[in-house]
């Protein structure tokens, strides 16, 4: 029963209704209609803040749908290289799963100096293979350890997750 209540909560109908009135009181004012705004070129720049937020060795949310529709948020450590967002995780995931099917996710990360800032990029996302794991390592290292080979048994086979935003919300 729970499950359906948080599918009603984020199904399709409901987050339009929501991103509709958001939108209309953000771009009435500028004359842009609704409608319109879906075709306008994604750009956006962060702020010093929030690529040093990015830059923190801390731990964000990645959210992707699970093939119900259903939002799965897994905390993650992250790497922020070249304005993309990279998760490494073992393949077979749900994480890997849900990436593969929705290619597309939503991650966020609160500001470990003020708790009330914080980042959050949407996007498309794409996985690849990291076979000599060296996106698990330089994202291990950016959290101080010297590599992630603790981590993970011999053999395991690992891929990133790479989140290409192309919007940023939050408050930095």
């Amino acid at each position: 029963m729970w499950k359906q209540r948080l599918y009603d909560l984020f199904s399709p109908a409901n987050v339009i209704v929501v991103t509709q009135i958001r939108a209309s009181k953000r771009l009435a004012p500028n004359g842009v209609n609704v409608n319109e705004n879906a075709k306008l070129p994604k750009q956006f720049q962060l702020s010093e803040n929030a690529e040093r937020i990015l830059n923190e060795p801390v731990t964000g949310t990645l959210c992707i749908a699970d093939r119900g529709g259903v939002p799965n948020a897994t905390p993650v450590w992250f790497l922020w290289r070249e304005g993309k967002l990279v998760v490494s995780t073992r393949a077979g995931r749900q994480k890997h799963v849900n990436a593969l099917r929705a290619a597309v996710g939503s991650f966020s990360v609160i500001d470990p100096t003020n708790e009330s800032h914080y980042v959050e990029l949407r996007g498309p996302l794409t996985v690849v293979d990291d076979p000599d794991y060296s996106f698990r390592d330089a994202v291990v290292r950016k959290h101080g350890h010297a590599d992630g080979a603790a981590f993970d048994p011999p053999g395991t086979h690992r891929i990133a997750i790479i989140l290409d935003p192309e919007r940023v919300l939050g408050r930095n």
